[in-house]
């Protein structure tokens, strides 16, 4: 019996931690996009350690959830480089139609070094997606990490039509946000 209450405490507390980061959101209109294939270009400004390379990244990620008419996830990002490696300010994400082209966009970081990743070292950050009103847009809908003008694919989070947001807001535009960094210890 205790366990019940347990898994409903559990989805109450990361409903209530998508639904703040949904106030958080941040609507940026779209921008045509080459591809969503990793390029050899860094996603960080050169800082100690150096920028993090896109062939030293693995990036995951975990299963959407839904809450207050959103759909949000984790994305984990780990340096399998033989170095340390420094991420941007912030991670910055767009979604791609099937095609390649940015739809929707988070803000971009600011423009200086972020943490610095230890070989082995991850970050995660979280991700919300919110209205999406473009039933004619083609589908699969995929994440990237931004690199530049390109990104790097976030396996796991490609969006079929029955994964993508409900439309709350007819006419209004579909929102993107990034929370910010966060070290994993250990």
């Amino acid at each position: 019996m205790n366990n019940p209450l347990r898994a409903l405490r559990g989805t109450l507390l990361v409903s209530l931690a998508i639904l703040v980061a949904a106030c958080a959101t941040t609507t940026t209109n779209p921008s045509p996009s080459p591809s969503a294939a990793a390029t050899g270009t860094a996603i960080a400004t050169a800082a100690a350690g150096g920028a993090c390379s896109p062939d030293d990244l693995a990036l995951t990620g975990g299963a959407w959830g839904a809450a207050a008419g959103s759909r949000g996830a984790e994305v984990s990002v780990e340096n399998r480089g033989s170095a340390a490696c420094t991420l941007p300010a912030g991670p910055s994400v767009a979604i791609l139609d099937a095609a390649g082209t940015a739809i929707v966009e988070s803000e971009p970081p600011a423009d200086e070094p972020g943490p610095t990743l230890e070989p082995g070292g991850v970050a995660t950050f979280t991700i919300l997606f919110s209205n999406w009103c473009e039933e004619r847009t083609a589908l699969p809908l995929h994440v990237v990490l931004r690199s530049g003008a390109a990104g790097i694919a976030i396996p796991g989070l490609d969006m079929a039509a029955d994964d993508v947001p409900p439309c709350n807001g007819p006419g209004q535009p579909a929102t993107l946000s990034a929370n910010p960094w966060q070290p994993v210890e250990g």
